[in-house]
């Protein structure tokens, strides 16, 4: 498998707002021929920042649609930003099915969203079990069999001698 990264940005305003990303949509799964690479993209959204250019004040309501678990959709909100007071905000999205829309719903911005958008090749025929070339995937495994060897309770169990309890005869010496 070939992973590539690439620098993705969409500026949100009174012009735009809402952007589809859908990097399939001129390349149909059913197009896809024997030997050709199959894409499988994923869009990191890092941050969203709202522009000097906005009235002071101004607040700008970002949301996002996309398909979730069993092809539900899902519609939320990703970031609310106030001119003046918080206008950068750092986010941690991942989407890894198109489409996905990303819609300015109140101010009308510049804002800007940043990240990255990545393409994993495979090519048709390859083994999920290979994905790593160099065999780091049968580390992986023994790895992961120690782990679990680690967490293993001990199976000999050490019995301790109990401190005397408090104001017993033991501790203050005896009888007064």
């Amino acid at each position: 498998m070939v992973e590539e990264e690439y620098f993705w940005g969409v500026q949100l305003d009174a012009k735009t707002k809402e952007i589809e990303w859908n990097p399939e949509k001129n390349f149909p799964k059913e197009e896809k021929e024997d030997g050709m690479p199959i894409p499988r993209h994923s869009l990191m959204i890092k941050q969203a920042i709202l522009s000097h250019e906005a009235a002071e004040g101004e607040m700008a309501v970002i949301e996002a649609e996309a398909v979730g678990y069993a092809q539900s959709n899902i519609k939320t909100l990703i970031s609310v930003l106030v001119q003046g007071k918080d206008h950068q905000r750092s986010l941690d999205l991942v989407f890894h099915d198109a489409p996905v829309k990303l819609r300015l719903i109140k101010g009308s911005g510049p804002v800007h969203l940043v990240g990255a958008h990545g393409v994993a090749y495979r090519y048709m025929g390859e083994d999920d079990s290979s994905d790593d070339e160099d065999g780091m995937g049968e580390e992986m495994d023994d790895e992961d069999d120690e782990e679990v060897e680690d967490v293993k309770p001990p199976t000999k169990k050490i019995k301790k001698e109990e401190p005397p309890a408090k104001g017993s005869p033991a501790k203050r010496g005896g009888k007064k």
